[in-house]
């Protein structure tokens, strides 16, 4: 499988059969194989996680899966999917997870490839903030976290975002304690690659580098034990 990053927490999944665009809102994308089925999915109506222009992808036979307060217009291929749920369409397994922000997380199976996208489910501490959020979004990730704590994921997709100052790479660093992967990529970092990249140097981090990825790169399908 090939997965590219095309900026932000947009990235597009290249399967043998099947093509999966996350969270695209702007960037160029690379060629779409138009043998194969495109899934779109929309963690939520973020501008940053969502751009109308979606629905007029140039490929023959593209399916949405959408935050269900993310409109779509009639006559598409559509699930719309809540939280904590899932789902078994056109040949995919979808769960979500409720994100603490907006929207959801998807962790998908496709073609027997086991793929994470948190979209906007993080640990958001933020400096400056009342003490009283800050602890709400500690309990809130980590009551998603412990859903999923254990499963193995062959590609994850996880925000480390430099606007939260030294806190960024905490969320980050949790997730790969509770779900090993074979394959992880930074995201949400917007044009920040460079700082956001700079938290890779954290000694807690040390032992995920040789999975954690910061170019495109075709990637083997076996995950993590």
């Amino acid at each position: 499988m090939r997965v590219t990053h095309i900026f932000h927490s947009g990235f597009l999944v290249e399967l043998p059969h099947t093509l999966l665009l996350f969270d695209y809102w702007q960037g160029e994308l690379p060629p779409l194989a138009p043998d194969k089925p495109l899934f779109v999915f929309v963690s939520h109506r973020h501008h940053d996680h969502y751009a109308p222009a979606i629905w007029q992808l140039p490929h023959p036979a593209v399916h949405y899966v959408l935050d269900s307060a993310v409109p779509a217009p009639a006559g598409k291929s559509v699930l719309s999917v809540e939280p904590c749920r899932r789902y078994d369409w056109q040949g995919l397994t979808i769960e979500t997870l409720r994100s603490t922000d907006e929207g959801c997380a998807f962790l998908v199976q496709a073609e027997g490839v086991h793929i994470y996208h948190a979209g906007d489910l993080n640990w958001w501490h933020w400096e400056g903030e009342p003490e009283a959020d800050n602890a709400w979004h500690d309990k809130a990730f980590h009551a998603e976290l412990d859903h999923i704590r254990g499963r193995r994921f062959d590609l994850a997709f996880v925000p480390l975002d430099p606007r939260q100052e030294a806190n960024a790479w905490w969320g980050f660093a949790d997730f790969l304690d509770a779900c090993p992967c074979a394959h992880v990529f930074p995201m949400h970092y917007g044009a920040d690659k460079a700082a956001a990249l700079a938290y890779l140097q954290q000694p807690r981090l040390t032992p995920w580098l040789p999975v954690i990825h910061t170019e495109d790169c075709w990637c083997g399908t076996t995950a993590a034990t």
